[in-house]
Order: structure tokens, then C-alpha cells, then sequence
């Protein structure tokens, strides 16, 4: 067992030597210190940079292959195609491969069904997501086929509460079970013709925007409903099953669409998912592969327990003499990628196989063997082709580029197919009659005649956060999003970083540029692009995808709704399989430029200066209780004005003392947020988890520090869990104890401090008592 000592100094070289590799950026070590590199499970780390984790990985994967030499050969290939961040694999791969510290999946995310309309399959579904958490994989779940608000049901209730209704449950399994310096990820879709639809649009638009808060939404959309809106036609909303038959309703289909256009202006959500292009265009819609819902992120429609197997391409890396006139792509080391990066995830399969939070999800992965070949860098690779992502010329480009490899990835499917055999799902007859098949080359098609596929689909573009942000590349296939910008990031250990784009810094290093304005306008960022161009590009890569595409059309903060009804229109004309808007400055985000970071402090600062305080009535109404603390007892004292919690007051320790200072110093903070209009919960959640030095148990509840206590007081008192709690009478032997103690103070002269909960003690009508706890020596 190492000492703590020596674990922080061995910590503090492996980080040194992370910085040295990543040349002092900060925001890339960071990502990798506190997310990917190795712990032994002491914490101490045991990998100093990616070079060793690429080793890990690539022995790891290799392991699956039957014989010592292909294991060998393999080893080598896939080191050499994580070497320099060619190939970026999922987190959940860079993470679990080779790990065996820990109880981890390393398939990013699984789709969970809802198997039934019924409470036992509501909460079925949500153990085996909190099961899917706890091993670090996201979650996606439809909600369609429970009943809608006002259906019957069989039970004291007489009517439903609807499908919305469960959303919070979802939303709070999620956001509770935590994942190695991050929630969980979950998103929830509905289609648009349910009867709840209009309940599910606006489920977040609560006051203080609580509601489903550790979620994403999107709304499955159809053709059918996007021809009534287009003709301005009503449509049936309509719920049908054993029990509940031909719970129907009328809307104007442009009221549905309205307020799903308005909710995406305002917040960026719901997505829209273009189900019938979805379900068009899908390889897997046969043999119980059928998808029903997405990933988190909406880039892998999944079968019931499907997975998400993902690994990414980095494009940049690919291009020769970049900057140059005679920049061009290096197409013989990425065929070479594509084709290792295609076995590379199908042996991450084998590898995870008894590595799935639930034993379906393991069925699944192996029956369809559905992999996603993604990419990053794309934004990259453009500007250093001399490419502007909004020209013709891009959009040219890119059409080639990914429909070679396509055709690349599909045939080193069929090469797999050929040596170690088909995926189980496969029939020949029924594969070939989705619409992507037929886009492949002729000789590709003959060899799936030939050969079989090893993988029912096998590419999608995954947005690449932490990925792109270790490899220092743009992410997925979004353009750059700022020349220089502030990252705010909750689950690093650091909160904000300033850095330059890395092309950016590459080619002002090279041209020996300081100023960014004299950069060419190949380096347009994502708010510069039109919108309707961003579509184009999507849709254009769309159609060499099998899966989808997660990517994002950022827009600028004054653009209208019916803008944003155009370019969501837009794109379901284009062929996308999703769609998802950002408007500047309607969701908090965390990538700032400094423009829009001084006007994020400007905005604050005027928000500040507008919040009016609750006024605090004559008389209020509270509860105290009395919580365990390393420091000794804390008494809670949690007030109300008949709405909520309103103000806060804790004794610690006597009045004018060290703990008790910052104690009444963190009370005060706390009731000033309360009476400002911050809800309990964001408090509870600020204060839950700091630690201190001193750790204590109270009835159950481990209690790392007096802010943590305080918080799980304001958590009781708002979920009623006070009602539970029993606290233990002292034993006579403990009060004798407690007694002698005062005694002995009292004699020597000193003021005494209460035995229980260290506040000064008082004489009174003959005794001497506490004021705060009610002990007492009489």
C-alpha cells in the first residue's frame, strides 16, 4: 500500500511528464490526467502520457485475435493507428482497455427499452439505466409507448399522469449516479404523433429550469407530419393498446411545430430526429435489429440494448505539405487507418464481451456486431487543404472524401467477414435492400455478395468532445468554433482555460503570424458560416453514413424563428437524419470566445444588480436538525415562507470560534441565494461532495465536511427525509461522562462548552443547559 505522500509525488512527476508531452497545454493534459490515463487503485497514477496509453489499448485489443502471432501483428497496427491521435477511440475504450481497476463498459452508450406500458417496465428501465451508469455507459430510451395523460388506468388513480411524467425519474437516475468526474448521459425521444408530444416539448420550460435537467430531448418526426405542417393540415395525435384503444385528439400540425421551433430558439431543445429517414436508410431493420431510439447524442439509432462501439478517425492528420498549394490528402496511410480502425472496433466487441452492464446488452452487441467508425478533425483537415467550409469546393471535397471511405471501411468489413465470419443477424437478402447498400461501389457490393459483413452498420459522426479536446483537433465534423477561446469545463479539475485554436497556433507559428487577423479566410469559424451551407455539409456527409451524424448549426444570438424553422425544413428536404440548433446565448454554454465571455460578465453583472430579495416576513416556520459532523454536532435550522426553504442557520462549535465562523459565514451565503431566487436543489448541489479532512456518518449518510452536512440537511428537508431520521438516545454511561466533563470545566474557573454540540453552556433556574441542543446536566 503506497503512502499518500508517495502517491502525490509520483502524481505530481506523471504530470510533469504529461505537460512535457503535450507542450504545456494545459486544457490537453488536463484532459488527459483527469480522464484517460491509467490509476492503480490507490489513485496513484501509472501512465504519464498517451504513449502509454496507446500501448495499453493496443495489447488490449490485439488480445482477442486467435493466435500469439496475429496478436503480435495486431498489437503493432494498432499502435501505430493511435500513434500521434490518428485514430481517436471512444472515452469509454481509452478509459476501460486494459483497466482492471475498475467495473467499466467499454461501449460509450446503450439504447434501454420501456418493454411495456406498465410501472413494473417503467422502473425496470430505470434500474438497468442506473446498472448502465454505474459501469460509465449513456443511455437512450423512448417513451412512446406508455399510455398519454388522461388514459385510463386500473388502479386508484382511475386516470394516467402520463408519459412525460416519468421523465423526471429518468432525469434523477441519471444525474444521481456519478462516472469518474461526470453524470451519466441519457437521452429520452417521442413521437411527435403521440397524444403527450406538446407536454413533451415543453417539459423543461419550468421557471427555474429544473425539470429533466440531466437529459436531452428530441421529438422523432415524420414525413406525415412534416407534409401536414408544409400544408398547414391538422393532425391525429393517437395512442393505441391492449388496454387503452384509440386515445386520439386533434392538432393543427403547425401548433406542434411552432412550439418545438420556438423551444429550440429559446433553448436549443427539443432535436429533431427525421425518423423516416432514419428508418429509410437504415442497414439493420430486420432480425430483431430494428432501431427505436438513439445514443445520448443522437448519432447511433439502436436496437432494444443496442451499443455504441465508437472510435474515430482524426482527418487532420492525413494531409501532406498542410497550408501549402500543394496540400493535398495522404489517401494511402488513411485507407490504412480506415481499415485498421474497422478491425480495431470490431475486436473491441470480443475484448468487452463479459464487460456489459446487463447481459442483453452483451446479446446485442454480438448479435448485430454494429460498430461506428466516426471521424474528427474534418474542420482541420479543410483549412490546412486550403478549403473554406462554406464553399462549393468543400462541399465537393467532402462528398469524395467520405464516399471513398466508405467504401473503404464496408470492404474491410467484408475482408473481416471473409476470415473470421458474418455478424449472426446477417441475411444476405434482407441487408441488400437498404437504400445505402446500393450507394456502395459495385466491387464492394460483390464482395458483401461474397463474402458476408462482419458488422450490420459500421460509421457514424459522434460529436468527440473530451477526444478531440486530448487529440487538440476541431470536433467531429464541426468547423472551427473560435479562433482563441475560454473553455469552462465542470468535470476537470480546473474550470477555465484560455487557448488558441490548434491549426490556428500551427500556422501562426509557421507563417510567423501574431495577429489573428491576418490569418486567410479558410479559418471562418462555425458563428461565420451560413446556415444553410452548414446543412449542405451535413447533409452531404449524410449520405456516406449509416448511422447519423451528431453535429450542431450554431447560430447567431438575433436570428428568428422562422429561421430556425427554415434550416430544421431545410434538412429534412437534404436528407438528415437529425438536427440540432444552438442559438448564441440560449443555453449556457462552455466554449466562450473573450467577445462573448465579457458580455457573459456584463450580462451577470447587470442581473446582480436587478435581483430583489425575497422580503422576509414577521414569522416563519422551521425545522432543526441535528447532523454528525468530524467538527462535532451541527444543528440546521431551515426556515420557510410557506413557498420553500428561505433561510438558513447552523451552530457548530461556540460563538466567535474558528468552525463556527465560516459555518455562519457559508449560512448567510446560503440564505442570501435562497431569498434571490436559486433554487435549493442548485445549492445542494454546489455544497454535496467537498471534502474536508474530517469525514463522519450520520444515520447512513457519510458527511465529508459541514458544507456537505448542510446540504444534506437542505435535501431532507426538501424530499421530507427528516421523517426518517431516528436519532439514538445517549446511554446513561455517556451522559455520566458528559457531565464530569462540564463539572471539571466549571471548576477550573472557564466558561463551558456544551458536550454535544460545543456551544456555550448557561446557568438558569439552577441548572446548567444549552440553549441551542438542549442538553442538560439536570
Amino acid at each position: 500500500m503506497s503512502t499518500e505522500s508517495s502517491i502525490q509525488e509520483r502524481n505530481q512527476a506523471k504530470e510533469e511528464e504529461a505537460k512535457d508531452f503535450f507542450n504545456q497545454n494545459e486544457l490537453r493534459t488536463r484532459c488527459f490526467i483527469d480522464k484517460y490515463a491509467l490509476r492503480d487503485e490507490d489513485g496513484g497514477l501509472e501512465e504519464g502520457s498517451p504513449v502509454a496509453m496507446w500501448q495499453r489499448i493496443a495489447n488490449a485489443m490485439a488480445s482477442v485475435e486467435e493466435t500469439p502471432e496475429k496478436q503480435q501483428e495486431w498489437e503493432e497496427k494498432f499502435y501505430w493507428l493511435l500513434d500521434d491521435f490518428k485514430f481517436v477511440p471512444g472515452g469509454r475504450i481509452m478509459f476501460g482497455a486494459g483497466n482492471t481497476q475498475r467495473k467499466r463498459t467499454l461501449l460509450n452508450c446503450y439504447v434501454i427499452p420501456i418493454k411495456d406500458d406498465s410501472i413494473e417496465a417503467i422502473w425496470d428501465c430505470a434500474k438497468q439505466m442506473a446498472r448502465t451508469y454505474s459501469y460509465g455507459g449513456g443511455v437512450g430510451t423512448d417513451i412512446s409507448n406508455l399510455r398519454p395523460k388522461g388514459a385510463p388506468v386500473h388502479n386508484t388513480q382511475y386516470y394516467s399522469s402520463g408519459a412525460t411524467s416519468f421523465m423526471d425519474l429518468y432525469s434523477l437516475t441519471t444525474g444521481t449516479i456519478g462516472q469518474n468526474h461526470r453524470r451519466g448521459a441519457l437521452m429520452i425521444t417521442i413521437n411527435v404523433e403521440h397524444p403527450d408530444v406538446l407536454d413533451f416539448i415543453d417539459i423543461k420550460n419550468d421557471k427555474e429550469r429544473q425539470r429533466v435537467r440531466f437529459a436531452n430531448i428530441s421529438v422523432r418526426v415524420t414525413d406525415k407530419f412534416m407534409d401536414a405542417v408544409r400544408n398547414d393540415e391538422n393532425l391525429t395525435l393517437r395512442y393505441s393498446n391492449d388496454v387503452v384503444n384509440g386515445f386520439d385528439r386533434e392538432v393543427r400540425a403547425l401548433e406542434v411545430w411552432s412550439r418545438l421551433i420556438a423551444n429550440a430558439h429559446s433553448s436549443a431543445e427539443p432535436g429533431i430526429m427525421f425518423w423516416d429517414n432514419v428508418k429509410n436508410e437504415s442497414t439493420t431493420e430486420y432480425n430483431g435489429m430494428e432501431v427505436v431510439s438513439t445514443n445520448p447524442c443522437s448519432e447511433i439509432p439502436l436496437e432494444p440494448y443496442g451499443c455504441c462501439c465508437l472510435g474515430n478517425i482524426n482527418l487532420s492528420e492525413f494531409v501532406i505539405d498542410a497550408f501549402t498549394e500543394e496540400a493535398r490528402v495522404d489517401w494511402q496511410r488513411l485507407e490504412t487507418a480506415a481499415r485498421y480502425a474497422t478491425r480495431f472496433l470490431d475486436n473491441v466487441l470480443d475484448y468487452s464481451a463479459d464487460l456489459h452492464p446487463l447481459e442483453e446488452q452483451k446479446s446485442a452487441s454480438l448479435w448485430s456486431r454494429r460498430i461506428g467508425v466516426g471521424f474528427t478533425g474534418f474542420g482541420d483537415m479543410l483549412v490546412k487543404l486550403n478549403l473554406k467550409y462554406d464553399s462549393e469546393a468543400a462541399v465537393q471535397f467532402t462528398d469524395d472524401l467520405f464516399n471513398s471511405i466508405k467504401n473503404l471501411v464496408y470492404d474491410a468489413s467484408t475482408e473481416i467477414a471473409e476470415e473470421k465470419g458474418t455478424f449472426p443477424a446477417y441475411e444476405y437478402e434482407k441487408h441488400i435492400q437498404s437504400p445505402f447498400i446500393h450507394r456502395l461501389d459495385e466491387t464492394v457490393q460483390e464482395h458483401i455478395r461474397t463474402r458476408g459483413l462482419r458488422n450490420a452498420a459500421l460509421l457514424t459522426v459522434p460529436p468527440v468532445g473530451s477526444g478531440s479536446v486530448l487529440a487538440g483537433t476541431t470536433s467531429g465534423i464541426e468547423p472551427i468554433f473560435a479562433r482563441s477561446y475560454t473553455r469552462r469545463s465542470e468535470s476537470l479539475a480546473k474550470d477555465e482555460f484560455k487557448v488558441y485554436h490548434g491549426t490556428v497556433l500551427e500556422y501562426m507559428q509557421e507563417f510567423d503570424i501574431e495577429d489573428e487577423s491576418e490569418l486567410p479566410d479558410t479559418f471562418v469559424t462555425s458563428h461565420e458560416i451560413n446556415p444553410r451551407s452548414r446543412v449542405q455539409m451535413q447533409a452531404t456527409i449524410q449520405q456516406h453514413i449509416d448511422h447519423s451524424i451528431s453535429s450542431t448549426v450554431n447560430l447567431a444570438r438575433d436570428i428568428t424563428e422562422e429561421e430556425v424553422g427554415n434550416i430544421y425544413e431545410l434538412a429534412w428536404q437534404y436528407g438528415c437524419k437529425s438536427i440540432t440548433v444552438y442559438r448564441e446565448g440560449s443555453r449556457e454554454g462552455i466554449l466562450l470566445t473573450e467577445e462573448q465571455g465579457e458580455t457573459e460578465q456584463e450580462q451577470q453583472k447587470n442581473n446582480a444588480e436587478t435581483v430583489q430579495e425575497r422580503a422576509r416576513p414577521h414569522i416563519v416556520q422551521g425545522r432543526t436538525q441535528r447532523l454528525k459532523t468530524g467538527y462535532g454536532n451541527m444543528y440546521v435550522t431551515i426556515n420557510s415562507d410557506g413557498e420553500e426553504p428561505f433561510e438558513v442557520f447552523t451552530q457548530i462549535g461556540k460563538s466567535g470560534g474558528f468552525t463556527m465562523s465560516f459555518t455562519e459565514a457559508i449560512s448567510r451565503l446560503i440564505s442570501l441565494a435562497l431569498r434571490s431566487g436559486i433554487a435549493p436543489q442548485q445549492v445542494i448541489e454546489q455544497l454535496r461532495g467537498i471534502r474536508s479532512p474530517m469525514i463522519s456518518w450520520d444515520n447512513g449518510n457519510k458527511i465529508y465536511s459541514i458544507p456537505d452536512g448542510i446540504a444534506l440537511a437542505l435535501q431532507r428537508e426538501i424530499t421530507g427525509g427528516y421523517k426518517e431520521i431516528q436519532t439514538a438516545l445517549p446511554t446513561s454511561e455517556q451522559k455520566e461522562s458528559a457531565q464530569q466533563q462540564v463539572k471539571s470545566v466549571i471548576d477550573s474557573g472557564h466558561n463551558p462548552e456544551c458536550p454535544d454540540c460545543n456551544a456555550m453552556l448557561i446557568h438558569e433556574n439552577g441548572c446548567i443547559h444549552c440553549v441551542m441542543c438542549g442538553w442538560s446536566q439536570c
